[in-house]
């Protein structure tokens, strides 16, 4: 699904994100070309077997200059704790029950 925040760009919720999350965001460009994407939330669908695509995800999503990346539970914690490194604490945001996030 796509949202568009108003004022920032485009929200992709992703649910496991089985298509690839960087085909999912490049989908989302092609629909609405020239809005920015602002925000990644969900599932990235990294946890093994697909540990061995963390570092390629993580090269791919840093051309998409997301503002907030929220990932969630098939995402994985490896996963998480380099796109932490990657993107830095300030963008990535872990989703968890009881989480509250702000667009």
């Amino acid at each position: 699904m796509v949202a568009d925040v108003r004022g920032k760009g485009l929200a992709i919720f992703t649910g496991c994100s089985h298509a690839g999350v960087v085909n999912v965001c490049r989908h989302a460009q092609e629909l609405f070309p020239g809005t920015p994407l602002y925000a990644l939330v969900g599932g990235l669908h990294l946890v093994y077997p697909n540990e061995d695509l963390i570092d390629e995800t993580i090269a791919e999503l840093k051309k998409f200059n997301f503002r907030l990346i929220i990932p969630g539970h098939c995402t994985g914690w490896r996963a998480v704790h380099g796109f932490a490194s990657a993107f830095g604490g300030e963008t990535v945001d872990p989703l968890a029950v009881g989480t509250q996030q702000f667009l």
